[in-house]
């Protein structure tokens, strides 16, 4: 199929006019950029979610729905309050430690989540736009040139130096493994330049550091605590000891080739046949259970998870990449989904009722086709539609 068959594939597809204009002129190499974009949006969901390996599989089928779900929900606020409070000790190492852990497990959740049936659920902020902060994919390799002239001389294929667009698209999410284990770029605003090819953070309207307090396991928020010892050698979670998370990013074997992986078979054969089954009857699971016994008998867990808990973060954050840098080339700002009357909009409101005006909208001036494609596109892609 060429170029023009796709196109008029695509406006056979919508019934939205503006979408047919922007279809229409929107230059070449873009329009080819966005749909490779899907397609590779759609390839690492079906590799990370619709079609997990098979031991994600066994677990999700074998999950005890008034258990498991809880223990993640659970391991992820032990994480989160220990992050929290190592950073409040200023101690680094085990807070880049915790952290790690935190989306380790958050990961193979949202893994999971798609296949189990209904059984586990996970919301969380999409951690992209912090992402792109860390200092080794933010800098471009003008940037590091400048600051140490030996970059120069690093071969092409270890300069990075990719546009900006490219490493949005590059984001792995919750999957991402920081360089040395380094979290700190939790702590940065999100990157200014992600909201161009992205409406996440306009959606979620976290312009801080990263929102931990907000995870929510099949509807409940995770317990943010204050922990009174961090050095107590409490750093583990019954949760962190269960085989499935070693196992739940193996890649999985195409039914054609399956005989070309041993190694990959044999994995899941020891997960599904010895590991798995040890862990339902190891101790870890007798000290969750005995966790959750005291939180009930306390009346702890009463209203647990009804609300987010305090924010692991401070409230100002450090933003590595500067403002300013991006200032003419900034998205414009976006109204909010919640509309907001002002008390003069309410009393003429009233009035027009009361006196049995009805109240129609303004007539809105006619857009030209142009211009209402441009209205899908950020503001700095628009020199890029065809005349």
């Amino acid at each position: 199929m060429n170029l023009s068959a796709l196109k008029e594939l695509m406006l056979r597809k919508t019934e939205d006019e503006s979408l047919k204009t922007l279809i229409k002129i929107v230059d070449d190499n873009l329009f080819l950029d966005y749909v490779v974009e899907s397609l590779q949006k759609m390839a690492h969901s079906a590799l990370k979610g619709a079609n997990p390996n098979e031991a994600v599989r066994h677990f999700n089928e074998n999950m005890n729905p008034d258990v498991h779900p809880a223990m993640i929900r659970e391991a992820l606020g032990h994480h989160a309050s220990r992050y929290k409070a190592a950073l409040a000790a200023g101690n680094e190492k085990l807070a880049n430690e915790h952290a790690g852990r935190f989306f380790k497990i958050l990961d193979f959740a949202h893994t999971a989540a798609p296949t189990s049936d209904g059984k586990l659920d996970v919301e969380s902020t999409p951690l992209q736009p912090w992402e792109m902060t860390h200092k080794n994919i933010a800098e471009t390799f003008a940037e590091k040139i400048a600051r140490n002239p030996n970059y120069k001389a690093d071969p092409v294929y270890l300069r990075a130096n990719k546009s900006l667009e490219q490493r949005a698209r590059d984001t792995k999410n919750t999957a991402y493994k920081p360089a040395k284990n380094d979290w700190s770029f939790l702590r940065n605003a999100p990157h200014v330049e992600y909201e161009k090819f992205h409406d996440e953070v306009a959606n979620h309207g976290h312009t801080g550091a990263y929102p931990m307090e907000q995870v929510k396991i099949n509807g409940l928020y995770i317990p943010i605590e204050d922990v009174e010892n961090l050095y107590d050698g409490n750093k583990s979670h019954p949760f962190d000891h269960h085989p499935i998370l070693d196992h739940y990013d193996d890649p999985r074997p195409s039914d054609k080739n399956i005989n070309k992986h041993p190694l990959l078979q044999e994995r899941t054969r020891q997960y599904i046949q010895e590991k798995h089954p040890s862990y339902d009857s190891s101790p870890h699971v007798d000290r969750f259970a005995e966790s959750i016994a005291k939180l009930h008998e306390s009346g702890a867990l009463e209203g647990r998870g009804l609300e987010p808990g305090q924010p692991v973060h401070r409230s100002e954050s450090q933003a590595i990449i500067d403002p300013e840098r991006f200032a003419s080339s900034k998205p414009t700002a976006r109204r909010s989904k919640k509309t907001d009357l002002s008390s003069s909009d309410e009393d003429l409101s009233s009035i027009s009722a009361s006196q049995g005006v009805p109240q129609s909208a303004p007539a809105q001036p006619k857009t030209a086709p142009s211009e209402s494609a441009k209205s899908l596109l950020p503001p700095h892609l628009h020199d890029l539609l065809k005349r």
